[in-house]
């Protein structure tokens, strides 16, 4: 169907036969029910077709009805740098999903012979895995990870406003990997105290409610990570230590620019890749013999997606979902500034992980969210605020890793 209606979409018709059949490699369809719901700040990476049935496009307080086969339809639903509009299906509809990179490639080179596919390809696994994870996501028919008990059940218990230490104290017990860690980082220098406590209420006491509450996810989410049986196991190990670092960084930039709480700004910065972990298990399942570097290439395409559905199942807050689902993506002016914090925390990571292949590659002086937030870029392109919270910034990784 894509191939029948390619050279009437626009600006798909552009290209050369050779260029739409290079593009084609990286199409594919999806068949959604009515109610499906697509957000432009998700999709940026696609050019998205309504082919058949029928789509309600919605920008502000702005909706239309799009028809498949209309000319309306021949243009793709968002535009490359739509934050704001979304999509509902009025009745079972097909989209054709095509690859924004792929296509701005081929017009930025042309039919030139010089080219080669490998540059622009994707592969085989990118387009098998992408189509099964997006496609059960929304069904509910993925495996998402589950949140250790302890973190959950203190998740919940911390939702009533008369909920005790002591309560807290008694569900930290039950994991008693959390609750001697938790004592080793209420004693430990930062906190500043040089009265050691031996009794995890009094280690809670010490920390407080909110914090402790931080600390348990945190130490929580080192089960999640790390899965020693797994065939990327090592994968697994350095975005667990690639996120602890970013998430103290995060605190650290909160608590300098006063836009975001610390300790919201440390959790964001630790799970804002958590939505990696469905995707390598999926790939761990039926593909173990694939390399690190391809698994990273899926990662980028759906982590932003995934992540979101598991905060979701979390129940985390709104902010920390914003900041899992829009920290690696475009900038958006209109951000929460927690999403602004953990993009800042990832682009200036590779200066503290130069030899670490996941690191961002964003140089901190094309973010306008460090302009936003009141920070100054150095000649070197550095963040100098990050330089003068060194000490802090190692002991929180300390703390939490």
């Amino acid at each position: 169907m894509i191939e029948e209606r390619l050279t009437q979409l626009r600006p798909l018709a552009e290209l050369s036969a050779r260029a739409r059949e290079k593009l084609l490699q990286h199409a594919r369809t999806l068949t959604v029910d009515p109610g499906f719901k697509l957000h432009a700040r998700d999709e940026f990476r696609s050019m998205i077709f309504l082919l058949e049935g029928r789509l309600i496009l919605a920008s502000g307080r702005n909706s239309v009805m799009l028809r498949g086969g209309s000319s309306e339809s021949l243009s793709p639903l968002f535009e490359a740098n739509d934050y704001h509009s979304h999509a509902i299906a009025a009745s079972r509809s097909t989209l054709a999903m095509l690859d924004r990179r792929v296509y701005e490639t081929l017009v930025d080179d042309g039919d030139q012979e010089s080219v080669e596919v490998s540059e622009i390809e994707l592969s085989d696994l990118e387009g098998e895995l992408f189509s099964r994870i997006y496609t059960h996501a929304y069904s509910g028919e993925l495996a998402l990870p589950q949140l250790p008990e302890v973190a959950l059940h203190l998740q919940q218990a911390l939702k009533k406003p008369d909920v005790s230490i002591g309560e807290a104290t008694r569900i930290i017990e039950e994991d008693p990997s959390v609750a001697g860690r938790l004592l080793s980082v209420a004693n430990s220098p930062a906190m500043g105290s040089r009265r050691e406590v031996a009794r995890l209420q009094d280690a809670v006491a010490r920390l407080g409610l909110e914090r402790t509450r931080q600390l348990v996810m945190a130490l929580a989410m080192h089960q999640v990570f790390i899965h020693s049986d797994s065939p990327y196991h090592d994968l697994l190990e350095r975005l667990w230590r690639r996120s602890a670092r970013i998430a103290a960084i995060s605190c650290v930039l909160a608590d300098q620019s006063e836009a975001a709480d610390p300790q919201t700004a440390l959790l964001a910065g630790l799970l804002h890749r958590v939505g990696a972990l469905p995707v390598i298990a999926e790939v761990a399942r039926a593909h173990p013999d694939r390399s690190p570097e391809e698994v990273e290439r899926v990662l980028f395409r759906l982590e932003g997606l995934i992540g979101e559905l598991v905060a979701q199942q979390w129940d985390l807050a709104s902010d920390i979902i914003s900041a899992i689902r829009d920290s690696g993506g475009p900038e958006n002016p209109e951000a929460h500034a927690l999403t602004d914090i953990v993009r800042i925390a990832r682009a200036a990571c590779p200066r503290d992980a130069e030899d670490d292949p996941l690191a961002d590659r964003i140089p901190l002086t094309d973010l306008h969210a460090v302009q936003r937030l009141g920070f100054v870029v150095d000649e070197d392109g550095n963040l100098p605020a990050i330089d003068a919270a060194r000490q802090e910034v190692e002991t929180l990784i300390r703390e939490i890793a």
